[in-house]
């Protein structure tokens, strides 16, 4: 989202993405997934996103928010330390949906780490345990962002 969206916005969004799957909202998303299959290949994740309102506030960071999400199919993508055959967008798209549709469906982290390492890649890993306080394990999704203030970022400012 660097660069695309405001910097205020970009941790309230990983928030709202985070609080749709931990605890009772997890529940309910399985619930969606199953009656809706919110999370397909039937649909972007600027399509399931909207559905699930979660984006910036401001029109224009909803615009880099949902350019940032089509940005991703250019990416690269690993699961477990290991490159799949799938762009960021689209390994998104299935680690959802297989966690959802699983067994035990796990709570999910999202975050971010530079674009520059590994270069454009979506990193899914599974059985985090991303606080140290809780015993929750999750499914960590961290998608590559760029500064900013680095050249062609795009046309946000902080």
């Amino acid at each position: 989202m660097g660069g695309l969206v405001a910097d205020s916005y970009v941790p309230d969004v990983l928030q709202q993405m985070n609080s749709r799957l931990i605890g009772e909202a997890l529940t309910e998303m399985v619930q969606f997934q199953k009656e809706f299959k919110v999370f397909s290949s039937q649909h972007t994740l600027e399509t399931s996103f909207k559905l699930l309102n979660i984006a910036p506030v401001g029109d224009a960071d909803r615009k880099g928010f949902f350019k940032f999400l089509g940005l991703l199919k250019k990416t690269g993508a690993s699961v477990d330390g290991k490159a799949t055959k799938l762009s960021g967008h689209d390994q998104i798209i299935a680690s959802l949906q297989g966690n959802l549709e699983s067994s035990r469906p796990l709570s999910v982290h999202f975050t971010s780490h530079p674009a520059e390492s590994p270069k454009g890649v979506v990193k899914v890993t599974s059985g985090d345990r991303v606080f140290n306080f809780s015993s929750l394990v999750f499914l960590t999704i961290s998608m590559p962002m760029i500064n900013a203030d680095r050249p062609k970022a795009g046309a946000r400012k902080k």
